[in-house]
């Protein structure tokens, strides 16, 4: 496209005064393209901020791997290992740990839970856990309750607090799906328990569910003799699949396994990924529709101008010029109005991440301000995609501009 094509389109953009509705239509066109790039960049970032919040509490309350055994066998010799696993380049942190599912039970009240076994002492070094009670004290020792009475510590989520009417150093039943051996009628394992301190770590689900009591506790809750695995901590959160697989090695391979965030929350974040792709492609419909009404601004435009196309055919000007022409004038308005949009729409989210003015119920969701996070990947995308979709919208109306026979074209009026 040469300059005088480039000058000729614009020119004709800006409409004959007798027809200056041409014109407007032009400026509505740009800005739908400008409101439609806006709108994406910052539904996208808005995606990548909660999807980082989610992330972040995910790998904070739980580890960033974990190594166990098959079949659910126990690792009894945990001690050794877990020295042997600090070993391996990329650990940061490693940790012993226990799972099962049980219930609590509190003045007739019941809920099924998900209670882990947990060193409190080896904890911090793998996950975030500490940092996230709320009340009372990250302490699984033995701690007196209330009523005066001594048993050993359990840490309850807020979520679940709140639904029985915990607080720090109350006394709840925490039974096991396990049963005692040697019974005629068997009956789940069960002990008490004094609340030591409630945590949230603003995922619902998990200040719910979740409980953890000390190692010694989960053995005798559910008749283990070891532990279930050792949990860790990677120097990088994003290549701690390689790495726990590295330790898999290192330790013997079979039968232990490796399981790392991703993999045990990989519904979780795919559903995340595919909802980014809805949110482009739902968006991406308005900067259609926009784009639509350069096909209507082109078509006017080609009437308006009919006679000075004849005019310049004549001069010598060819088919293929007379449509590039017409096509600049759609480049030309994708331009404007996704360089616009894109450009209000990041400076909008680095202005709330710097100083977080767009406030969100906190008690509603795990955070109290909107999480943007701009990613220039998502940026480019949006505006490559709002200027392809305005220049492919111009190539009928192009086309059809450059169909016309000068004569004819002359000689309307």
């Amino acid at each position: 496209m040469g300059p005088m094509e480039l000058f000729i389109a614009v020119r004709y953009l800006r409409g004959k005064r007798k027809i200056g509705f041409i014109s407007w239509i032009t400026y509505i066109t740009a800005m739908g393209v400008c409101l439609g790039s806006f709108v994406l960049v910052v539904a996208l970032a808005v995606a990548n901020g909660f999807e980082k919040e989610v992330r972040d509490r995910i790998v904070g309350t739980l580890a960033h791997a974990k190594i166990t055994r098959y079949h659910g066998d126990p690792i009894e010799e945990y001690d050794s290992l877990r020295r042997e696993i600090l070993k391996c380049p990329g650990i940061t942190g490693a940790a012993p740990f226990i799972s099962g599912k049980g219930g609590v039970e509190r003045d007739q009240v019941q809920e099924g839970v998900m209670f882990f076994g947990i060193d409190d002492t080896l904890e911090p070094s793998v996950s975030d856990l500490k940092s996230t009670v709320q009340w009372g004290r990250f302490n699984l020792d033995s701690a007196v309750s209330r009523r005066g009475r001594t048993f050993p510590g359990i840490l309850i989520g807020k979520g679940l607090a709140d639904r029985m009417g915990i607080r720090d150093s109350a006394e709840i039943v925490l039974m096991s799906l396990a049963y005692a051996e040697g019974e005629i009628d068997p009956v789940p394992k069960m002990a008490r328990f004094t609340v030591t301190g409630v945590f949230e770590t603003g995922m619902f689900e998990y200040d719910l569910n979740f409980v953890y009591v000390s190692i010694e506790s989960a053995q005798f809750l559910l008749n283990m003799q070891g532990v279930e695995g050792i949990q860790l901590r990677t120097a990088d959160l994003f290549k701690a699949d390689r790495i726990a697989e590295t330790v898999r090695n290192h330790i013997g391979g079979y039968p232990y396994r490796a399981i790392d965030w991703q993999m045990e929350n990989r519904s979780l974040f795919q559903w995340m990924k595919l909802e980014k792709t809805i949110i482009f492609l739902v968006i991406s419909l308005i900067m259609v529709v926009a784009a639509f009404n350069i096909i209507s601004s082109l078509v006017m435009m080609i009437i308006e101008k009919r006679r000075e196309i004849g005019i310049l055919m004549s001069m010598g000007a060819s088919p293929g010029a007379i449509m590039r022409i017409f096509m600049a004038n759609g480049i030309v308005i994708g331009f404007i109005g996704s360089t616009i949009g894109v450009s209000l729409s990041v400076a909008l989210c680095l202005a709330q991440y710097k100083w977080r003015f767009i406030p969100i119920p906190g008690d509603l969701y795990f955070i109290n301000t909107l999480p943007v996070i701009v990613r220039p990947l998502d940026v480019i995308a949006v505006y490559v995609a709002a200027n392809l979709i305005c220049w492919l919208v111009t190539l009928y109306p192009a086309w059809k501009a450059a169909s016309l026979l000068p004569a004819e074209s002359i000689r309307y009026e």
